[in-house]
């Protein structure tokens, strides 16, 4: 009786070690070149493709190469544009990430897209009650974007640039 109590608790407290611990140990053993090569060239690729399609869309109308009027342009954003960046986020925001390095990257990435996004529902709440203050604000959230995106780039040619990879963009 003694064996099988004894026999128990060791197998008991072997599982709640390897539970406890497993996750921590499968993180350490991740490098940061392994965390960046799967973050930017396998994760990232499928929130860059809702990304880049809203973008288009946004800058398509400002770029003055579309012929859509107020009510239409608002429409795209509303039925396309901004639901495309919100799966952005969402597809970035689960993105599970080994180091501190590519976290940094993660963050500034996703923050850029948080703005965008936000300011694309600035340029509709603008048309809906045509407010100029509205376009004014998500102009500085586009260019706030433009500055979190410059610093993710920075950090990633470093982070590149350090571990000898190749990082696709």
């Amino acid at each position: 009786m003694k064996k099988r109590v004894y026999i128990a608790v060791v197998t008991l407290a072997l599982a709640s070690l390897f539970a406890g611990c497993g996750k921590k140990s499968a993180d350490a053993a991740v490098s940061v070149k392994d965390d960046v090569v799967e973050f930017v060239n396998e994760e990232l690729p499928a929130a860059k493709a809702d990304h880049d399609n809203a973008i288009g869309i946004y800058n398509a109308y400002f770029a003055g190469s579309s012929d859509q009027d107020l009510d239409a342009f608002k429409t795209s954003l509303q039925d396309t544009a901004i639901p495309a960046m919100e799966n952005c986020i969402t597809t970035i925001s689960n993105i599970e990430v080994a180091t501190d390095e590519v976290k940094a990257l993660k963050d500034s990435y996703l923050q850029s897209v948080q703005k965008e996004c936000e300011a694309m529902k600035m340029v509709v709440s603008a048309i809906d009650g045509e407010n100029a203050d509205y376009l004014t604000q998500a102009d500085s959230l586009i260019a706030e974007a433009a500055t979190l995106r410059s610093d993710y780039q920075t950090k990633l040619q470093a982070i590149a640039n350090e571990q000898g990879i190749v990082v696709n963009q």
